[in-house]
């Protein structure tokens, strides 16, 4: 039986425990070890890739040094970090002070987090969700904090596409999610730390027979037991949050697929919103950019 771990004390029980651990598990030690802050924001699958060892091995890992599950022992890794660094910000996960390193290195991060978005993603599972976006009568998504972020990047590319979403703020979750029906969609994103109001909502949806399509940064997030397909985002970036760089060339594209489904439709949408939005614009004074194309009403076609 696990028993509850010292809250403090990690470190000590990887490096006593290190001599009898199996092959594997030995991996996931050294690479803990070999960068223990960053191992604090690893997710689940991020821990594996790393270690080159799967899911299942991580949460044996983690129960084999008295943790309850993965989640108890990664809160193990972070607090272990805030104590190592006292009240202060951890000095190790500070941004290096040069815009153009900080920036290159902010670049390599979204590169991995989109390798590891090709491998954690599948084409059934992409392909089911973009029914469910195609096939909803209504859509509404939400998510709190960086997650509302990414709503509202989503709902813009899926409206330009042709299917008008609705991002929702959190004080009208509930009212929103309400109006819902069994012909409608769901779509909730939630990063650890999760919302309760975005995972509360999901359930109330699920119960009501609302289709739930879901984003998390792991499969085994609080919203896998409410949502009918839910996909991985890796985001991890360096200030304890989350990049949205993933999650936005997702959403572009699912808008993509969802376009090219229906490019006489799309064509003529973009054409009627330039019409409408023209008055508003600026761009007599800038050339155009190469490849790009113009909607102007006034130009010959």
């Amino acid at each position: 039986m696990a028993t509850e771990p010292a809250p403090h004390n990690v470190q000590n029980r990887i490096a006593e425990a290190y001599r009898e651990l199996p092959e594997a598990m030995r991996r996931i030690a050294d690479a803990l070890m070999s960068d223990p802050l960053l191992g604090a924001l690893w997710g689940i699958e991020a821990m594996s890739e790393r270690a080159e060892v799967s899911v299942g091995t991580v949460v044996r890992f983690a129960k084999r040094l008295g943790y309850k599950g993965f989640s108890e022992f990664r809160d193990a890794l972070r607090e272990a970090c805030h104590a190592r660094s006292g009240d202060a910000e951890l000095e190790l996960m500070e941004a290096p002070t040069d815009i153009f390193g900080t920036l290159a290195e902010v670049a390599r991060r979204d590169g991995e987090n989109l390798q590891r978005l090709i491998q954690a993603v599948d084409h059934d599972t992409l392909q089911a969700a973009t029914r469910m976006l195609e096939e909803a009568h209504h859509r509404v998504i939400f998510g709190r904090g960086v997650s509302h972020v990414m709503s509202l990047v989503l709902g813009f590319y899926l409206t330009q596409a042709g299917l008008p979403c609705i991002a929702a703020i959190p004080s009208d979750f509930s009212t929103q999610v309400a109006n819902l029906g069994a012909s409608d969609l769901l779509v909730a994103l939630s990063f650890f730390p999760y919302s309760r109001e975005t995972v509360d909502a999901a359930m109330f949806a699920k119960d009501s027979g609302i289709p739930v399509l879901a984003f998390a940064d792991r499969l085994d997030s609080p919203l896998k037991a409410v949502a009918d397909i839910l996909i991985p985002v890796p985001s991890e970036d360096l200030l304890f949050s989350w990049s949205i760089t993933s999650f936005a060339a997702l959403a572009h594209a699912f808008a993509i697929v969802v376009a090219s489904s229906d490019r006489a439709g799309t064509i003529k949408r973009l054409k009627a919103a330039d019409k409408v939005a023209q008055p508003l614009l600026v761009d007599h004074w800038l050339p155009a950019h190469p490849g790009a194309y113009s909607f102007n009403p006034n130009r010959e076609r």
